[in-house]
């Protein structure tokens, strides 16, 4: 599908990139632009375009939810939420209604019965499909590719029992929505959070074998293009908009902010993203180390059969450092130094047949430190070295990650991990509420969930933690499945706040201007429930565990 790349801009980008012969572009914001291109263009050209103040090309993400089988020993979401809380509370009524969840993964199988409302219509407001056929349906208005999917065309499929508008072949966008907005209508027992609630769904574009052959992945500038779409909705719609983050770029320490930012949409009162805190807490990706004067650091990497890889290093503290790669058979890569070009340093290992590419920028945009992006193709298996250099020292301290671990080898590891500091990248700033996932069923954290803290911050990562093993929800052909992950926590939580923010809007008068994220995530805090064995907030919990009866009643005491 070619390269792409996320622009932040000033001035007239359109004319800018038409002028100078790029044309397969989305301007997404005041400040953010992606552009798509071939695989064969030349980066630096960008350089060359004064309108660019920065770019970055397009990183893998993926789903943070993990698929079991079948439903036997799963947990409802009426359980894991406990919602019954308010089904019994004859003063409560609220379910959801004028709210809408935005989901952005797999897409979603819009004929499940969960999906479709009493009268045979639809509970998706629209599906933007961006593997779909623009030729036989149109993109959304301001988009380049994919195909729209409105509320009457999923009326008429359902009528006619048509699947073929746009299919989820994966399976976790379709469980994501169950868990928050499922109606329950096909089995009452594995209703979703906020049965009122509706959907707009965003299908992402899928690519195959980045790093491992059959392994799907996601490409970031096709979510910020995702994020687009739902703004546009939700301001047509003028709706109580909360945005589910299923999907995750790779971890970093130190993050002051990202893309999501440039949306001044998404600061809005009634406007609420929610992300999943990352599923790499036991994955091995990420390593913690300390650079000294004068000495070099190996850090061990144990690389399994794979296509290719991709490295970051990230420094914590404004120093500066160099890197080189050593191959398996002991092959030395050009030692990469900081030097102000954005230059992107290519070799190859000969004996390895393996090429890579290097790029050390200072200062990296969202985080203000410095940020090395490692790039290698046609790796070989076995034991390769990375060697850091100090050019400039402040605290030393610097962390390595690797892809998320889904998309790599399991045998792809650092041979001396560290599991903290390991949320993904968009749920690592305040603009957004940050779930981990806590294990029901043996009172504890899920291991495989991603830890704090944000280095070089005082914010608390996660905010707080949700049920999110084994969860049954909504799947593909009309089922249901359980399913694991941060992904699954973050569901459950905007079915929550579904809740939370119609109630607020039915008890307090209509205090939509009470409904910022930052208010939200304080009556979340504030109801999590807290363990006497644990001080608050901490690295793997935050603040506690979700607790719906308790944030309800912490909201009552406070309109």
């Amino acid at each position: 599908m070619g390269k792409s790349y996320s622009i932040v801009y000033v001035g007239d980008i359109s004319n800018a990139l038409s002028r100078n012969g790029l044309n397969d572009f989305m301007v997404l914001n005041n400040q953010l632009t992606v552009l798509y291109t071939d695989d064969d263009f030349n980066s630096l050209r960008l350089n060359r375009i004064e309108e660019i103040a920065w770019w970055q090309e397009g990183r893998p993400i993926s789903s943070l939810i993990q698929i079991g089988e079948g439903i036997s020993d799963g947990e409802t979401v009426s359980s894991a939420s406990q919602v019954e809380y308010i089904e019994n509370n004859p003063y409560i009524t609220v379910k959801g209604e004028g709210v809408m969840i935005a989901i952005i993964d797999s897409g979603i199988d819009y004929l499940h019965p969960d999906f479709i409302n009493d009268d045979n219509t639809s509970k998706i407001i629209s599906i933007w499909d961006q593997n779909g056929n623009e030729d036989e349906k149109s993109p959304p208005q301001g988009m380049i590719f994919g195909s729209e999917f409105t509320r009457e065309d999923l009326n008429r499929a359902i009528l006619e029992n048509d699947p073929s508008l746009t299919v989820d072949n994966i399976g976790t966008g379709t469980i994501a929505a169950g868990i928050a907005s499922g109606s329950g209508r096909k089995n009452p027992l594995y209703k979703g959070v906020a049965p009122k609630s509706e959907l707009v769904v965003v299908k992402l574009r899928e690519y195959e074998g980045t790093f491992l052959e059959g392994r799907i992945n996601y490409i970031n500038n096709d979510f910020l293009a995702a994020i687009k779409y739902i703004i546009d909705v939700a301001e047509k719609e003028n709706k109580l908009t909360i945005i589910n983050l299923t999907v995750g770029e790779r971890s970093r320490s130190v993050i002051l902010t990202n893309l999501l930012d440039t949306f001044e949409f998404l600061t809005r009162t009634g406007i609420v993203v929610v992300s999943g805190a990352g599923n790499e807490g036991n994955t091995n990706i990420h390593y913690e180390g300390i650079l000294k004067n004068l000495s070099s650091t190996d850090v061990i990497l144990e690389v399994g059969n794979q296509k290719a890889l991709d490295i970051t290093m990230c420094p914590n503290g404004p120093g500066r450092s160099g890197i080189q790669l050593i191959s398996p058979s002991g092959e030395l890569s050009y030692r990469v130094d900081y030097s102000p070009d954005n230059e992107v340093y290519r070799g190859k290992f000969n004996l390895e047949n393996t090429t890579y590419e290097i790029q050390a920028i200072y200062p990296w945009l969202l985080s203000g430190n410095g940020e090395v992006y490692i790039k290698i193709n046609n790796i070989k298996p076995g034991i390769w070295t990375i060697r850091t250099f100090p050019e400039f020292v402040t605290t030393g301290e610097f962390d390595l990650y690797l892809p998320n671990g889904n998309l790599i080898s399991s045998n792809t590891k650092f041979l001396d991990p560290n599991s903290f500091t390991t949320i993904t990248l968009y749920g690592a700033t305040d603009s957004v509420i940050t779930v981990g996932a806590f294990n029901d069923k043996t009172n504890s954290m899920w291991i495989g969930s991603s830890k704090g803290p944000i280095r070089a911050r005082t914010t608390i990562k996660p905010d707080i933690v949700a049920p999110g093993v084994d969860i049954i929800s909504t799947f593909i052909n009309q089922e249901y499945i359980k399913s694991t992950g941060t992904g699954v926590s973050s569901s459950l939580t905007c079915g929550v706040l579904a809740l939370i923010m119609e109630y607020i809007s039915l008890e307090g008068g209509y205090q939509r201007n009470s409904l910022f994220t930052q208010v939200l995530k304080t009556y979340l805090m504030l109801g999590a429930t807290k363990s006497p064995i644990y001080t608050y907030p901490n690295d793997s919990q935050g603040y506690g565990i979700l607790n719906l009866r308790s944030t309800i009643e912490a909201i009552a005491n406070n309109l």
